[in-house]
């Protein structure tokens, strides 16, 4: 029950930054969709239709397995979290750059093609939101400590225990989310 607790209380102390995060992403997502409709459409590729095999080798848990690594250590680890623990505002950089991405990817899909894919942006987009609150705490606690700790007078290495053992609990979200959406993705594959 600790565990949950633990969870429910790092949502609660840090509901501000996670609804910032959310804004920024999801907004992002949203007005990079939005202004290329003002502008002429960007060429995305060039030359014939690729080619996809949507699971790989045939597997379907096979691909919701590799869909999921890849989007839990290289895009959420590696991309966003990891640069915030060196200067914590390129977390929220890397967010931006990803919901830019994505934006345009949105607005060069058809409509049928968006819907299929709403549920999977909505669950990995969090995951990626919860994954650049872990990189700004922990990036933030060596820089300034009170702003962890809330105490009057405490280390940057008693807050940079804290900042991790906090954002240890925050990559359960991450991992739920993305998993969730790797399973989704999948499906969605499947379907196309």
């Amino acid at each position: 029950m600790t565990k949950l607790s633990s969870l429910l209380s790092l949502l609660s102390s840090r509901v501000k930054l996670v609804v910032f995060m959310n804004l920024f992403f999801f907004g992002g997502v949203f007005v990079t969709a939005l202004m290329l409709g003002f502008l002429p459409p960007p060429q995305l590729y060039e030359g014939p239709p690729a080619q996809f095999s949507a699971t790989v080798s045939g597997s379907l848990i096979l691909t919701v397995l590799s869909i999921f690594v890849f989007n839990l250590i290289v895009s959420a680890f590696v991309i966003i979290t990891l640069p915030g623990f060196v200067l914590f505002p390129l977390s929220a950089a890397f967010l931006v750059y990803r919901a830019f991405i994505w934006g345009v990817l949105i607005y060069e899909s058809p409509n049928w093609v968006f819907l299929i894919a709403l549920p999977t942006l909505v669950l990995e987009g969090e995951g990626y939101v919860f994954a650049a609150v872990v990189g700004t705490l922990v990036g933030i606690s060596w820089i300034k400590p009170k702003w962890v700790c809330k105490a009057e007078s405490v280390s940057r290495a008693e807050s940079l225990k804290k900042a991790l053992r906090e954002c240890a609990w925050a990559y359960v979200f991450v991992m739920m989310f993305l998993f969730i959406a790797a399973i989704v993705e999948t499906v969605a594959l499947a379907l196309i």
